[in-house]
């Protein structure tokens, strides 16, 4: 299983990060399954994630390097190299993005990024373009995320619209993607709903898809209860439910998949977090069983989440 963690530090004159992630497996025994690295030299940051092969081998799957070409009141421009690699270690042609961020007036930032793919000859072509375009009212935050690429004649066409609206309690999200038409046509929903009360926040998140008969229905849900510990760590207990397949009522309620348990300790400037793990039996499909280690992670560095 191969498991992402890019975490970005503020500017620095120089740090380092590694993050080692291990699994569990049925027999309780702990195996490494890979490695990220993060350095920060100036305006130059330098990601690499290795994974283990089934062979035993720590062999890279992708690598970033980010550098701030320019940064100054109106804005900033970032470049990034990205490099991803085979199960065996073998390089792809690089990806690059550039990506132009823009302070607006109300303090939000829109941002349009162009990435290009490389060929074995070692050209690049334009892949993809996001913009992303940032406002706000009072409290509340729009963003408006286009998602196009490019067509056969040059130009570009939208094949992903995302409108997120968000305050300090509640977040909703719409994607809207073309039909056969070309039309932009409402395919998944996602609101979020926070409160806290005596030191702890939950957030309850329900996710739409477009049903049978077109219309959105309740297809996941995930309610996670949060607790800020004395060392500034999380400790997390999140219920995943999800909406069987092939039931006759889809208005049904989603049934209780999983309860993830998160727990993260501190010690200096090493972090630790472990995942624990219920799901229901087969035999008793409304009852949570014991809890099971199924992986565990450990950062080692400044400002490590």
């Amino acid at each position: 299983m191969r498991v992402l963690f890019l975490v970005l530090l503020a500017s620095a004159a120089f740090a380092q990060q590694t993050s080692v992630s291990y699994s569990t497996d049925l027999n309780g025994r702990r195996r490494e399954e890979g490695v990220s690295t993060m350095s920060v030299n100036g305006n130059a940051t330098t990601m690499t994630n290795l994974t283990r092969t089934v062979d035993g081998r720590l062999v890279p799957w992708e690598s970033v390097e980010e550098r701030v070409v320019s940064d100054d009141a109106n804005g900033r421009v970032v470049e990034r190299i990205v490099r991803r690699y085979s199960q065996d270690g073998r390089p792809s042609p690089p990806e690059k993005q550039q990506v132009q961020e823009v302070k607006n007036a109300d303090g939000t930032v829109s941002s349009t990024t162009t990435t290009y793919q490389g060929d074995l000859n070692g050209s690049y072509r334009v892949a993809a373009r996001v913009i992303s375009e940032e406002s706000k009212s009072g409290s509340t935050k729009n963003t408006v995320t286009t998602v196009e690429r490019p067509t056969v004649n040059g130009s570009f066409e939208v094949v992903e619209k995302r409108q997120r609206t968000a305050d300090d309690n509640t977040a909703q999200e719409t994607v809207l993607r073309p039909d056969p038409q070309g039309h932009l046509r409402e395919s998944a929903r996602s609101t979020t709903e926070s409160r806290e009360a005596n030191g702890e926040r939950t957030e309850n998140t329900a996710n739409y898809e477009v049903g049978y008969d077109g219309k959105l229905v309740l297809h996941s849900q995930s309610v996670a209860r949060i607790r800020k510990n004395a060392d500034g760590s999380e400790t997390k207990e999140v219920d995943l439910y999800r909406r069987l397949p092939g039931r006759a009522d889809p208005s049904a309620t989603p049934a209780l998949e999983e309860r993830q348990v998160i727990e993260q300790n501190r010690s200096g400037n090493q972090l630790t977090e472990t995942v624990y793990v219920q799901r229901p039996s087969i035999n008793d499909p409304k009852r949570l069983g014991a809890a099971t280690k199924l992986q565990e992670r450990t950062c080692t560095g400044e400002n490590c989440k």
